[in-house]
């Protein structure tokens, strides 16, 4: 009993330490070990409990859970995961299932602490949301890491504004000059003129663009991604993702298809990809960022991108690949130097 009480504690820590929030009462009743997470566009609502307290605790996570399916709309949700666990020295029988419809899935769990193994009911995951993870950490009994704190602003983002000042000069030119189709012929991206050893046209693709519209897109995505990028990598870091990914993203369109291409969007897809990492990593109080939403975005962006005979969705996914690469070499710096260097 008192390993299991240990254990219930550790678990405990380690479950604040990860972003779930203890639910004191619900409807007045005092309920012991219930948690909750909102990480867009999914709610998850955790219940803890043994053999003894197992009626109890199950009966009010299933009315808690059924309170919250109410509540989805007002949080921002569309889905919501119930899972209960029933710690247990030995063997023990699973927990009751949860209340469900088609906007909830419940998910039962019998952890052993002999074994430190999730046990899932027939057809359910023992996977979720790294939840397992902590499980074994607190079987080990693991001090819970302390989250990272948000990164904190200093100055301007000065690599993000000098590069949509260079894109926002370079479509004034081919705009007002009368020489921009003449210009992106030159300096666009092409197979034929990268064979021809001109290697300059990865980089100075990256800053044309086809007309306002296809510049007012991709700075959005900047602004959003870029600016936060830029904060927590520093700048130096920031820019060699950038440029690195607009590279990869040239490489894929060139060997993919042979079409003139410009713009910054492979560049902005590595952006999304190193930060989607970040987040992963971190968690989104760190980034500011949903994981589950960016990578949504990033699927869905990518997948509609085949759909439009006018993006190069090559560029993109090169881009996207890229991005995710460099912030993995940078993590592989860092365990080496022992720290994060921005």
């Amino acid at each position: 009993m008192d390993n299991l009480i240990k254990f219930i504690e550790k678990f405990h820590e380690q479950l604040l330490a990860h972003s779930y929030v203890e639910v004191k009462s619900v409807n007045g009743d005092s309920i012991p070990r219930i948690y909750i997470r909102v990480e867009n566009p999914v709610l998850y609502i955790l219940g803890v409990f043994d053999k003894e307290t197992q009626k109890k605790t199950t009966e009010i996570l299933t009315a808690y859970t059924k309170q919250m399916s109410e509540e989805l709309e007002d949080l921002r949700c569309n889905h919501l995961v119930s899972l209960g666990i029933l710690v247990a020295e030995e063997e023990g029988e699973k927990p009751s299932t949860v209340y469900l419809d088609s906007r909830i899935h419940g998910v039962n769990w019998r952890y052993s602490l002999k074994e430190k193994k999730v046990f899932a009911g027939e057809g359910e995951p023992n996977r979720l949301f790294g939840i397992e993870k902590l499980l074994l950490s607190a079987s080990k009994g693991e001090v819970a890491a302390i989250p990272l704190k948000p990164a904190v602003r200093r100055g301007k983002p000065w690599v993000c504004i000098a590069i949509f000042m260079l894109c926002l000069l370079s479509l004034m030119y081919t705009t007002l000059s009368g020489n921009g189709a003449s210009t992106i012929r030159a300096l666009g991206l092409s197979r034929s003129g990268i064979l021809e050893g001109e290697y300059y046209r990865f980089l100075t693709s990256m800053f044309l663009h086809s007309g306002i519209l296809h510049l007012v897109s991709n700075s959005i995505f900047l602004y959003y991604f870029g600016v936060r990028a830029e904060y927590i990598l520093g700048r130096r870091r920031f820019l060699g993702v950038y440029l690195i990914s607009g590279l990869c993203g040239g490489i894929f369109s060139i060997i993919a298809h042979n079409v003139l291409g410009i713009g910054a969007s492979g560049a902005i897809y590595g952006v999304l990809g190193a930060m989607l990492m970040l987040t992963k990593k971190n968690g989104s109080q760190y980034t500011g960022m949903n994981y589950s939403t960016m990578l949504l975005l990033a699927v869905t962006s990518i997948g509609f991108g085949f759909l439009d005979i006018g993006v190069d969705n090559f560029a993109h996914i090169g881009g996207f690949i890229g991005g995710i690469l460099v912030f993995l070499i940078y993590g592989k710096y860092d365990e080496k130097k022992g720290g994060l260097s921005t």
